[in-house]
């Protein structure tokens, strides 16, 4: 087998890379070629959120150009479209924005008019439907809020209201003497309920002769109003505890009553209800999964008896970004890196008394947090990268589907758990493409550093997806919610 150089490999692998960029960018080119013959149309639409240079536009569902710029234009979005020549709309065709999927891409999707004069190039087209959204949502929601706290206020105020209270306090006392002439009416009426009894009983003893069944029904009847005045009593005395518990504030209406603190404690609930909306809105989340694949030569050092760490492994990431603004975000990731957690301990030899350092290796997962801030197609990252400190960049391309990165970190503990590697940090650069909107793929170089210095090469290649807090939001709106 022919024994290749470093230098001859490593020329290999830049060439291999470079190769993948140029064929992915040329493989995930949207829109319409130089060459075709093609007129543009301009759309204003509210917003372009979903859009980017390149979305398609469609006519029953053909693709038949595609937009070619983004701008302002009066405080709206003013789409350049590209249409095909071979594709004429008359002068009343409309348009709308449609979604593709659940991942929040939109397009532009054309209805054709009737009319016969075609629009020529630089012509507008109508905007047929704007598509609603979760924020008006939540807009619409807090001004739900607003509304049930202005209610509130109002009742606040006619329960303070003294003239309300004297009402009150004079529908109590009207029920009082209402209760109290029930009482005095079921008491006389038992008296006299009693008496025709009795003489209904005497006079059923002299006719009981005559039917039997005649006076059997007649005690029934008696039975059934001897009951009904025994009912009138009961709700007599339940009226008269209900009306005393609301007088003294017992129970959910006596408190709404003569509580204040309850009317204070709802307003307090809807503020609260309307801060955590309002800490929400303005955050953007996006979540991601990379898959990595380690591949690599041996180091032609003895002091390296375990031989490439890395090669013939792979590793999982599950990160999290949070965007405050724009070109601002926070990164938190999680990992399995196959060589996992590295320490350093230090024990004492009382036989020669020197202090002896042993490394430590823990498969456990490796935690990232930093801060990442961009200036036009560049950004910086700072913070602890796979726990250590570490430091990093990006350059963006081509929309920012082509993302060149270089993360260099792990100053304390270096590469790998061995005296050699000691200090050296851990570096790694990778060229990652997004042929799809929300997966990429991936290839680069791990351990560029202590490779170089013992005479060996570190490779990857990965692939991944992600997805925003607009996509959820899609998703959940498409779902049925009829439970």
């Amino acid at each position: 087998m022919a024994n290749y150089s470093t230098e001859f490999r490593v020329g290999v692998f830049v060439l291999a890379v470079g190769a993948l960029v140029g064929g992915s960018y040329f493989w995930s080119f949207d829109g319409v070629r130089a060459d075709e013959a093609s007129y543009v149309l301009t759309l204003d639409v509210p917003a372009a959120d979903g859009l980017y240079e390149g979305s398609p536009v469609k006519l029953a569902g053909v693709e038949i150009g595609s937009i070619e710029s983004i701008g302002l234009a009066g405080g709206q979005a003013r789409l350049v479209l590209r249409v095909r020549d071979a594709y004429q709309l008359p002068t009343d065709s409309s348009a709308e924005l449609k979604a593709q999927g659940l991942l929040g891409d939109y397009m532009v999707r054309v209805y054709p008019g009737v009319l016969d004069e075609d629009l020529g190039d630089g012509d507008a087209l109508s905007l047929r439907s704007v598509p609603g959204d979760i924020d008006t949502i939540t807009r619409n929601l807090e001004e739900v809020s607003e509304d049930v706290a202005a209610i509130t206020d109002v009742l606040r105020e006619m329960i303070e209201d003294r003239r309300n209270t004297d009402a009150v306090e004079s529908t109590l006392a009207n029920l009082d003497a209402l209760t109290g002439e029930l009482r005095l009416m079921a008491e006389t009426n038992r008296r006299d309920v009693d008496a025709i009894v009795d003489s209904i009983r005497r006079l059923s003893e002299s006719l009981e002769g005559y039917t039997d069944e005649a006076a059997a029904d007649i005690d029934e009847e008696f039975d059934k109003l001897k009951e009904l005045t025994d009912q009138l009593d009961v709700a007599a005395t339940d009226l008269s505890s209900i009306t005393g518990k609301v007088d003294r504030g017992e129970g959910t209406i006596g408190a709404l009553i003569n509580d204040r603190e309850t009317i204070d404690g709802i307003n307090e609930a809807i503020d609260g209800v309307n801060s955590v909306v309002n800490s929400f809105a303005g955050l953007r989340t996006e979540f991601y999964y990379t898959g990595r694949f380690y591949f690599g030569s041996q180091p032609s050092d003895p002091a390296f008896f375990y031989g490439n760490p890395l090669a013939n492994s792979g590793s999982n990431t599950i990160g999290l970004r949070l965007r405050s603004h724009e070109d601002f975000w926070y990164l938190f990731e999680i990992n399995d890196h196959p060589q996992g957690v590295i320490s350093q301990t230090e024990v004492f030899r009382e036989s020669d008394g020197t202090v002896e350092t042993r490394w430590n290796r823990e498969l456990n997962y490796r935690f990232t947090f930093q801060v990442e801030k961009r200036w036009g197609p560049m950004s910086l990252r700072l913070g602890i990268k796979e726990n250590g400190g570490g430091i990093g960049a990006t350059l963006w391309a081509f929309r920012d589907r082509v993302q060149v990165q270089a993360d260099v970190f792990d100053f304390a503990f270096g590469s790998y758990p061995a005296i050699e590697s000691a200090g050296l940090p851990n570096t790694r650069a990778l060229v990652r493409v997004e042929p799809f909107k929300h997966m990429y793929i991936e290839a680069g170089a791990e351990q560029i550093l202590l490779g170089a210095k013992y005479g060996y090469g570190t490779g990857f290649v990965g692939a991944g997806f992600r997805f925003n807090d607009d996509d959820i939001k899609l998703l959940f709106a498409t779902l049925p919610l009829n439970f």
